[in-house]
Order: C-alpha cells, then sequence, then structure tokens
C-alpha cells in the first residue's frame, strides 16, 4: 500500500473520529487534515503533475508542492460555487419569512388539519420531498421541504433529525429517476443506457419509497419516547391558540405575497425554468422590498441573518478544500485502487451484490462521485468475466449512493439540509446511518432473491 492510499485513508479517518467527537469545528476539520495530508504526500515525493503532452513528473520543494496544493484548494472550492450562492441567498430568504411571520400563519393552518400525531407529520414530510424531487435536484428538494416542514416539527418537538432522515430517504428513493443526476453520472461514465438501468431498478425504487413511508411507524414511536408530540392539555391548550388570529411583524396582505412569490419560485424550480441560484436570488430581492420599507432596514436585516448563511458557506467552502485534495492529489483513486486490491476473486460470483449491500458506507467516505465515476467503470469489466453485468453493478451501486446521498462527507448537499435543519453532520450520521444502511439492505436482500441483483 503505498502512501497516498494510506494518507487518503488516514484523512477520512481522522475527519471522522473529529467529526464525532465533536471537540473541533467542523471548518477547521475540513481545511487542517487534507491539507496537512497533502504536505506530508508532497514532502515524501509522491505528488505528481501530468503535462499536455502526458508527461508526469514528481512535485518537489516546498514552493512547486504549495502551489500544487493551491491548485487542488482552487479546483475544490470552483466545485461547490454554485451551492454556497445558493444556500446563501435561500437561507437569508427563509429567514426573512419566519422573522415576519409567514410560517407561523401556515403552521397555524397545517396543524389544525394534522392533529396529535407524530407519524403524520413524518409522512407529510416524506410525501412533501418525494414531490418536490420530481424535477430531479436534491437542492430543490431540500429548500422546498425542510423550511416548510421545520416550524411544524419544532411545534411538536420532534427532532430536526427525523425531518433530515425522511427528506434522504424520500429524495433518495426519487433520485433512482432516469433524469436524475445520479443516473446521469454513473451511466455516463459506464455507457450504460439511463432508461435500460431505471426499469432495472424500478422496483426496487417503488420498494425503497414504501419503506420511506413505512419507516414513519417505528421513527414516531422513537420520537415519542424522546417526548415528542403533546398532552392532550397541551394540544387543547394549541388549538384555543390556533383559533386566535396569529401575530405577525407586516400586515396579512403583505404575508400572502410572501406566500404567493415562495410558491411561485418552487413552481419554477420544480418546472425547471430557473437555476436554483437564480430564483432564489430573485426571490430574497422581492422579499427585501416587499417586507421592508427602507434600504436601511433591509441592510440591517441582510446584516442580522447573513450570520447563519456565513458559517455555512464556510463550511461548504471548507469540504470544497477537501474534495479539491483528495482528487487532485491522487488519494482518492488511490483509495479505490486498494480496496480492489484486497478483494479476493473466490467473492467475484458475488461481487455485484456485496457491492451494493456495502454501497452506503463506500458512498459516504468516498463520495457518490468515486462510487458513479470511478469504481463503477472499473468494477464493471471484473464483474462481468464472473457472469454478471455492468447493467447489474451500476444498479446495485445506485440504490445505496441515492440513499446515502444526505450522509455524505465529502460532498456539500448534506450541509445545505443540515444548515435549514439547524442540525450538525455527527448528530445526523448516528440518528440516520441505522435506518438508510437498513432499508438499503432490505433492498439487496428482495433483489437477491428476486433475481434483479443475483445474491
Amino acid at each position: 500500500m503505498d502512501l497516498l492510499t494510506i494518507m487518503g485513508f488516514l484523512t477520512i479517518i481522522v475527519i471522522v473520529v473529529l467529526l464525532l467527537s465533536g471537540k473541533v469545528s467542523m471548518p477547521v476539520i475540513f481545511t487542517f487534515v487534507p491539507i496537512i495530508a497533502a504536505l506530508i504526500c508532497g514532502f515524501a515525493g509522491v505528488l505528481t503533475s501530468t503535462a499536455k503532452d502526458g508527461t508526469v513528473t514528481t512535485i518537489s520543494g516546498i514552493v512547486p508542492i504549495l502551489t500544487a496544493i493551491n491548485g487542488y484548494i482552487t479546483t475544490g472550492l470552483n466545485s461547490v460555487l454554485s451551492t454556497v450562492a445558493l444556500f446563501t441567498f435561500a437561507v437569508i430568504y427563509f429567514q426573512i419569512l419566519n422573522d415576519v411571520g409567514m410560517f407561523d400563519v401556515i403552521v397555524s393552518k397545517v396543524m389544525k388539519f394534522l392533529g396529535n400525531k407524530v407519524e403524520i407529520v413524518l409522512l407529510m414530510a416524506a410525501f412533501v420531498a418525494t414531490i418536490s424531487h420530481l424535477d430531479g435536484s436534491g437542492a430543490t428538494t431540500v429548500l422546498v421541504t425542510v423550511p416548510m416542514m421545520l416550524p411544524i416539527f419544532k411545534k411538536m418537538k420532534m427532532s430536526p433529525l427525523s425531518l433530515c432522515l425522511m427528506v434522504g430517504l424520500a429524495s433518495g428513493a426519487m433520485n433512482m429517476t432516469p433524469w436524475c443526476s445520479s443516473v446521469m453520472r454513473i451511466t455516463s461514465a459506464t455507457g450504460q443506457d439511463a432508461y435500460t438501468l431505471w426499469t432495472t431498478v424500478l422496483p426496487l425504487q417503488i420498494l425503497c419509497l414504501i419503506l420511506c413511508y413505512l419507516v414513519v411507524i417505528p421513527v414516531g414511536k422513537l420520537e415519542r419516547k424522546r417526548g415528542a408530540g403533546m398532552t392532550d392539555e397541551e394540544f387543547a391548550q394549541m388549538k384555543v391558540e390556533l383559533e386566535k388570529p396569529v401575530e405577525t411583524k407586516v400586515p396579512r396582505s403583505i404575508i400572502y405575497v410572501d406566500i404567493i412569490v415562495t410558491v411561485l419560485i418552487l413552481v419554477v424550480l420544480l418546472l425547471g425554468w430557473v437555476k436554483a441560484n437564480m430564483g432564489f436570488m430573485i426571490a430574497l430581492a422581492i422579499a427585501l422590498i416587499v417586507n421592508y420599507k427602507t434600504p436601511k432596514e433591509q441592510a440591517a436585516k441582510i446584516k442580522e441573518f447573513g450570520g447563519t448563511a456565513l458559517y455555512m458557506c464556510m463550511i461548504i467552502f471548507c469540504i470544497g478544500i477537501l474534495v479539491g485534495v483528495l482528487k487532485d492529489s491522487g488519494m482518492m483513486n488511490a483509495m479505490v485502487k486498494a480496496i480492489l486490491a484486497i478483494m479476493p476473486e473466490s467473492i467475484g460470483t458475488h461481487l455485484t451484490w456485496i457491492c451494493g449491500a456495502l454501497s452506503v458506507p463506500l458512498s459516504m467516505f468516498l463520495g457518490s462521485d468515486s462510487l458513479y465515476m470511478t469504481i463503477a467503470p472499473i468494477l464493471g469489466p471484473v464483474v462481468t468475466t464472473f457472469g454478471s453485468s455492468a447493467l447489474l453493478l451500476d444498479a446495485a451501486f445506485l440504490i445505496g449512493g441515492c440513499l446515502s446521498a444526505s450522509l455524505c462527507l465529502v460532498g456539500p448537499s448534506p450541509y445545505l439540509m443540515l444548515g435549514l435543519a439547524g442540525a450538525e453532520m455527527k448528530d445526523n450520521l448516528k440518528y440516520c446511518f441505522p435506518w438508510v444502511f437498513g432499508i438499503n439492505l432490505i433492498a439487496m436482500i428482495v433483489a437477491g432473491f428476486t433475481g434483479i441483483i443475483p445474491f
């Protein structure tokens, strides 16, 4: 095992340990750990650069090493720019709506119909996430579901992590449709047909959706054990309060304008007419003009709510640093090759199914891009020699990769959801991993018995 491989695995292990310990902030972890790993690789003489003519040279000397690492970081930062822009405008927009009382008005209406049932609230969150993911955008799903449902979860004293779980499972199952990025990435890397892949996984996609809706029963029981829901007295008191007019900081007519603008923006995003970045830039501009009369008030609100967005933007940029360093330094490819090298030939006939069963942790630690665009193309010819096919391998990777998208440590998307929900990755992993891994395992067992992906 070469140094690049060792440093790659050490980087992931150290990051996971530090995240779970909660003793170091995420920007520090995602900045220092990969840079230190790259410096060690550089001084050890294992970093290389490839010229346009294909010539590979070893990078040596402090200045060339720092220049190379700077290039890795720049690549990583560029890869997350759109996510940072989206997060900045979306977070401030939804915080303005919360500040003026729009969500209080919506929650008061919704709570009248939901009743005092934790499971129904979880079910609604899953349903909203399912519908909003029809456009294939994980960011849109998060931006539609989390701000809408979080106030209701808080009202019911439910953990925001249970909301993250329902959003992750529902959007993960929906992400297996042929127009979603996961299918497009893996089929473009392996040369398979997107529609053929979808028809292969369709029964398992339906099963994952059913399991997503069924999981509200045990999760609801778990939440009630932790104090979620209301007593009959609290619910009766809440019903009395719901009959009272909701206090808002702006006239009710302005609240209705905010609701209309929000619905229009979300519809436009779901239809794919504009990108999420542009949509929320426009929405924020309208919200500032409609809700605050003077430029001084508008600037004050941006400063007031900018703090939350700033911290999460730092985290997303630092995630970009990690991804850029791991990929461009060669550590990511080295880890992939090491995993393949230690795989005994005796499991070759079962390799496709095993890959599917392990796709959740693989996607969490290596990222779905590595799973779809590096591991799948390499393993495709391998499983074919043992009687399987590249198509079935794609299907096996797709299921776990999609379901675990909200748990990925080396991607910016999960942090958008966590930032909106006010949760941390370490808590998200502890809460959601058993459910996600369990559902993926059930899907793979069913796939094995039905012959969709033979054992």
